[in-house]
């Protein structure tokens, strides 16, 4: 009796782990599908997402499937969805320095980036320009876009002379390719200054010789110009009236020595 007893007991547990591998398979067989990125759980079955591009005007039921259609212009959705509307695509400002570097469309978003010279700065949400490298430092190359530029100092032989956040250092002046001597050297911010050998057998106070005879040649020119210009407006003034007198004058003359002979 009690043998017969234990064998009802353990009738349904074996009726239930007879049932467990159907129910199991079943189960395996379904849940792969709605965990998928393609597939969504909805009415107590899976049904499939919109692709990208398409947004999902309608969900599934139990006797139909979603119903998606694409999004308009200036929209996008790059995943599989089962969202109600698409997005908008990002407004690239040129007033803020900003320039559209992919132009997206229905199933990739439009990616904006700072135009060249200016570079992104989470800080302010904006673009900011880029800082420019005093003398003594150069940009490091290749500059990148939509980055902060980056100064290094300039190493032996180089120099830059200059502010800016695109130039690099530039290499010291080879005299000696030239032909020419080197007369002062270069620094880190100023260039090698050379000196042909011509220039360097020239008496140094040469210019100094000359400076004396441009001086007084210079002053004589214009004495003898403001002469010429007082003289012009004088005789201008006063010309008519000397002419007269000289002219009475020679007449008196002659006629005192006309005079002269009769006596």
């Amino acid at each position: 009796m009690a043998l017969r007893a234990w064998r009802r007991c353990q009738l349904p547990v074996l009726l239930a782990l007879c049932a467990l591998p159907g129910w199991l398979q079943e189960t395996l067989q379904i849940t792969p599908l709605c965990t998928s990125e393609r597939h969504y759980k909805h009415l107590g079955r899976c049904c499939n997402k919109c692709e990208p591009g398409k947004y999902m005007s309608a969900k599934c039921t139990t006797t139909s499937e979603s119903v998606c259609l694409p999004c308009g212009p200036d929209e996008y959705l790059d995943t599989w969805n089962e969202e109600e509307k698409c997005l908008l695509h990002k407004v690239c400002d040129t007033g803020k320095a900003l320039v559209a570097v992919e132009p997206g469309n229905r199933t990739a978003p439009r990616r904006c980036a700072c135009t060249a010279g200016y570079h992104w700065s989470e800080d302010c949400h904006c673009c900011r320009r880029n800082a420019e490298c005093g003398p003594g430092f150069g940009a490091q190359h290749p500059v990148q876009l939509n980055k902060d530029t980056v100064c290094k100092p300039c190493l032996a032989g180089y120099f830059s002379n200059t502010s800016s956040s695109t130039e690099k250092c530039k290499p010291w002046t080879n005299c000696t390719i030239l032909g020419e001597t080197e007369a002062h050297h270069g620094t880190n911010k100023s260039d090698v200054v050379c000196s042909s050998s011509l220039s360097s057998t020239e008496p140094p106070n040469e210019p100094q010789t000359y400076l004396p005879s441009l001086i007084i040649l210079f002053l004589f020119i214009s004495v003898a110009l403001v002469a010429a210009i007082i003289f012009g407006v004088y005789y201008r003034k006063k010309g008519k009236a000397l002419t007269a007198n000289l002219w009475h004058w020679v007449n008196e003359a002659c006629g005192r020595l006309s005079g002269n002979k009769e006596n």
